[in-house]
């Protein structure tokens, strides 16, 4: 299928998965005030925490080894990965079984939430391997359904749990969790209707996947440090501050927008850059970056147009102090954008080590700006925290990309 209409395809994906997101941020507006939705936000939060650990950055190489081996071969690939964040999931559920108690203190939740969390995980890696395979695969059809059906289960569960059954935050917060196990289930069939599971076990193979995985463990983990820590600042040093984290939640809602659109454009880019890298593309940036870069810049500028229109007709009057936000997240989305962009040319050079020490200084700079900015600035603090992180990763990544690609001569 051609490049382009990939792109359309995963565009599309990306509008529908857009408007079913503000779909249910509106309609939560609504019907949760802001202090229980700062709640849903520290939780979720926490979700992005646990990621790392259980995926265990297995995804990455999943994904670059899909374009470098043959079916059988990938397929004993794959099932060996699997093993460790099966592992992970093990051992993270026992730790929030022993730590319930300040952890359900921290998050402001029930302990059997806290219990849910790494199995709720599992099941949203799951959901996001099978988006991955039909991705690589060139089927964006499939890849449509995995990317739109989770999010088409957890609308209509948040509509059952929270307009008719009137659980409000808890509502939502068990339709995150049933959503992914639906399509999860679905994933598991197709894994087996795709020929990608072998019940032998290779260790060696094992240790091997994992040791390369280790370093994306640091870039995952440096997307909770950038997009999600800065709630627990918030939640600690603003006055009323989990009604606070409610609103810069809303604001970061709106700016995952653009997060969507990158997502959706590494769908069709990623694939797209690792083949032409491997047929021979050398020395020099493929036009399709800037095109890249280019979709990020039009949907930040379409996304500044729309902010009023979308905070005076559909986002409760409760929660306008989240306008403010939005536009500034917005900012720091794009320069992540960015960053992706170049990430790509990384991956395929298997500079994992590199990666993983951008993921690291984005971290240290994020934790640090936050402790100063939220005490000094409050929660726009964290959004010029947010910008600022970005830039330099980006900057960071070009300056990798140049130094081992680029300059690079025969």
């Amino acid at each position: 299928m051609r490049l382009r209409k990939q792109l359309l395809i995963y565009f599309g994906v990306t509008a529908i998965n857009a408007v079913l997101s503000f779909v249910i941020t509106s309609m939560l507006t609504h019907y949760i005030e802001p202090a229980d939705y700062g709640r849903i936000y520290l939780y979720s939060s926490f979700l992005n925490l646990l990621t790392p650990f259980i995926t265990m950055g297995i995804l990455y190489p999943l994904s670059v080894e899909y374009f470098k081996r043959s079916h059988e071969s990938y397929s004993f690939y794959f099932s060996n990965a699997q093993v460790i964040p099966l592992i992970s999931l093990g051992i993270f559920t026992i730790l929030c079984i022993v730590f319930q108690n300040p952890l359900s203190q921290l998050l402001k939740v029930s302990n059997v939430w806290i219990w849910a969390m790494p199995l709720s995980v599992w099941w949203i890696m799951i959901n996001d391997t099978s988006a991955m395979i039909t991705r690589n695969n060139n089927k964006p059809y499939q890849f449509a359904f995995f990317a739109v059906g989770k999010n088409v289960a957890e609308i209509l569960l948040t509509i059952l749990f929270v307009l008719s059954l009137h659980w409000s935050w808890q509502g939502r917060l068990g339709s995150a969790a049933v959503g992914p196990l639906l399509l999860g289930v679905i994933s598991i069939y197709c894994f087996y209707r795709w020929k990608l599971i072998e019940k032998k076990i290779d260790w060696p193979l094992v240790r091997r996947i994992f040791l390369l995985s280790f370093p994306f463990i640091f870039e995952r983990l440096s997307i909770f440090i950038m997009n999600s820590s800065d709630r627990y600042f918030i939640d600690s040093y603003v006055q009323k501050g989990t009604r606070e984290v409610g609103l810069y939640g809303l604001g970061g809602q709106i700016a995952m927008i653009i997060f969507l659109v990158v997502i959706s454009m590494n769908s069709a880019y990623q694939p797209h850059i690792f083949k032409r890298m491997s047929e021979g593309l050398k020395h020099r940036i493929h036009k399709t970056t800037y095109w890249y870069i280019l979709a990020c810049a039009a949907t930040v500028g379409l996304i500044f147009i729309g902010i009023p229109f979308l905070f005076n007709f559909f986002i409760s009057g409760e929660y306008a102090g989240a306008k403010k936000y939005a536009y500034l997240l917005c900012a720091g989305y794009f320069m992540w954008g960015i960053y992706n962009a170049f990430q790509a040319y990384l991956l395929y050079l298997q500079k994992n080590r590199e990666i993983m020490l951008i993921a690291i200084l984005g971290m240290v700079i994020s934790l640090s700006l936050n402790f100063f900015f939220v005490k000094q600035y409050g929660a726009e603090g964290a959004a010029y925290t947010s910008m600022i992180t970005y830039t330099i990763m980006a900057a960071a990544s070009f300056w990798l990309v140049r130094k081992y690609y680029l300059l690079k001569h025969e």
